[in-house]
Formats: C-alpha cells, structure tokens, sequence
C-alpha cells in the first residue's frame, strides 16, 4: 500500500494547511466581519425569501406590534393583510405586522434573525411557531455557515455542549472564505427579491388540482378553543422531545424577549398529518420544558375543520403546509386570539 504522504515535507505541508483552513474564521474576525446584512444576503434562494428579512431588519425602521416567527409552516399559513387589517381597525389606526420564517426548521436562525432584528426595532408581540412533532434538528441549520461568524454573538454559544460548539465552528470554517470574498465582491439582493410579499398559493395537495374553498363564511372557533394559557389543556406532547441543541435556543429566543421587554405567544398550525385530532400536539407541553407561561393560539384540527368532510379536507393542503384555502381559514381563526396576546401581553412572562 502506498504511504498517505510521499514525504514528510508533505506530511508538513498538508497540516500548514490544514492549520491555515481552520484558523481562517479567527482571521475572518481579525480581518472584520462584513456587515450582518451580508451574513444574510449571501443565503441561497432555496432559504426562502432571504430578501424579504433583509428588508425588514435593515431597511425598514418601523417597529412592529406582532412578528410571526417560525419555518415555512408560518409562512404558509399565515395571511399577514388579514392579520393586518384586523389589527389596524383593533388599534383604530395602520398596524405593522412581520414575519420570519425561511425555510427548514431551526431554532438558531429564528434566534439570530431575531436576535438582528430586536437589536434595532421594538416588537409588541412575538407569535412564535416551534417545530412539529416530526422535525428534529440535531445540528446546526444547514445554512448556518452563511450567518454565524466566529467573534460575533459568542454568547448565544454558552451553554452547548463541546460537539456543538465544534460544529457551529465548523460552519465558520466553511463560511469564512465567502465571508472574506464579500469584502471585495459583496453579495447582492435584486429589487424583487427586497420587495418580495408573502402569498398564499393556489396549489392542490401534493400536485393535484387546486380546488378553490369558499372559506369566508366558516365558522371562527370560540375563543377557548384558539387560546389558552398553562397547563394547555388542549396541548399533547408529541413525538420526540426538543434535544438539547434546539431547548438551547429556544431558550435563548425566551431570553432575548425578555431582554427587548417584548412578549412572546406560541402558535400551533395544523399540519396535513393532523386530520380529525381533537387536541394540538406539540413536541412539549412548553410551560414543562421552557418554563414560561406565553398563551398558546391555534385550534385542533378537528375544530378548524369543522364542517369540512373527509373528502374535501386535502383542498386545504398543498402538502403539510397550507394552500390558500387553509391560509384564509386559519388566518381568520386565529385573529381574535392574536388581538387578545396583544391585549394582554403585559400580564404574562
């Protein structure tokens, strides 16, 4: 078998190398981070719509009263003009609504993104989504090497674990030559990537024909069955239980709201797989596993597809996220028990 070096000169020169590689983000740091708009800017397309949270962290100054954070689930079922107009004629004047939620899950991109927004801006409400039972990230967002820079934020790092820690350094070792190239050749949004607005899609579920709904005229559910503050009797703990790399920065979300002085209530949205449950299953009932006593908004299934059969229940789904029909029937559902977390934020944690 051949040797794995045909000398020790380049035995010498593969470790100075090695070496230089995994120093590259301290000298990233010494050399200067471009700004925190470049981390993001610099995500690809399959992200989401990075443009749109550009715009909102760093070009728009408005405050917000509620932000809506969470992966693509929120995005698609999340009707932001209706939460907006509710709101507007709730407060007698214009609301500002905005939303986070790029896709795959990960609880350290809503925590930086957040973390940049706050940073720079006042929120009166946080609704926030956290993963279904079905996800389970056990490692860093798999975009993370584009938005975490060795030097910065270091202290939303304390408390990992050793292989966490080396894999979000890892990230900073595949990041860091980017990171350095966009000194020279920065990364750029196009205008219609920074004027992105959410839309709901006229989608059938997994492919097949879209079927329009006439969801106007549903039903809201009672206020009970949309809110509720601990225990959560209508929550189920379902599927495994958040690890310690997602309960780290879940926690740190709760911590940077109450740092910003700004409140934050949970949200359930019912996924496809959850047809005909009578209850919200969640990876947690949070009030055991984050110690908090944030509301939770959202309904059942079963209660927000009330009146719906069998047969017309996928109209609503262009696969585990919501198509229009869904967003308009969610959406509407859920904005006495939003108006109700922006009534009375001040009296919980």
């Amino acid at each position: 078998m051949l040797p794995a070096f045909r000398s020790t000169s380049s035995a010498v020169s593969f470790c100075v190398l090695l070496i230089v590689l995994l120093g590259l983000p301290v000298v990233a740091n010494w050399v200067g981070h471009p700004s925190r708009e470049q981390a993001y800017a610099g995500m690809s397309t399959a992200a989401g719509p990075v443009g749109m949270h550009v715009r909102e962290i760093f070009r728009d100054p408005s405050d917000t009263d509620v932000l809506f954070l969470g992966s693509s689930l929120v995005r698609a079922g999340v009707n932001l003009p209706m939460i907006e107009g509710a709101m507007s004629a709730h407060l007698g004047r214009p609301a500002h609504i905005e939303m986070f939620a790029l896709n795959w899950q990960g609880l350290d991109l809503q925590y930086f993104l957040l973390r940049d927004y706050l940073s720079s801006h006042h929120v009166g409400l946080i609704v926030w989504n956290l993963p279904v039972p079905g996800s389970r990230s056990i490692e860093p967002h798999i975009e993370a090497f584009r938005w975490v820079r060795f030097g910065e934020y270091s202290d939303a790092r304390y408390g990992l674990s050793l292989p966490y820690r080396l894999a979000l350094y890892s990230d900073m070792v595949l990041g860091a030559p980017r990171e350095m190239l966009s000194h020279l050749r920065p990364n750029l949004l196009s205008k219609s990537e920074l004027d992105f607005q959410v839309r709901s899609e006229e989608m059938g579920y997994y492919g097949t024909s879209f079927v329009p709904e006439a969801v106007d005229s549903a039903a809201i559910p009672a206020l009970e069955q949309s809110y509720e503050v601990p225990p959560y009797h209508l929550v189920h703990a379902a599927g495994k239980p958040l690890d310690q790399y997602e309960t780290h920065f879940a926690e740190k979300i709760l911590e940077l709201g109450k740092e910003k002085h700004t409140k934050i209530a949970f949200l359930h949205i019912p996924i496809d797989s959850e047809q005909g449950l009578d209850y919200m299953p969640e990876r947690s009932r949070w009030v055991d596993t984050l110690h908090t006593d944030a509301p939770m908004i959202g309904s059942a299934s079963e209660v927000l597809f009330k009146g719906v059969n069998k047969e017309r229940f996928h109209n609503f789904y262009r696969d585990q996220h919501f198509n229009i029909n869904g967003s308009t029937l969610y959406t509407q559902s859920i904005i006495p028990a939003i108006l109700k977390a922006y009534d009375t934020r001040g009296t919980y944690e």
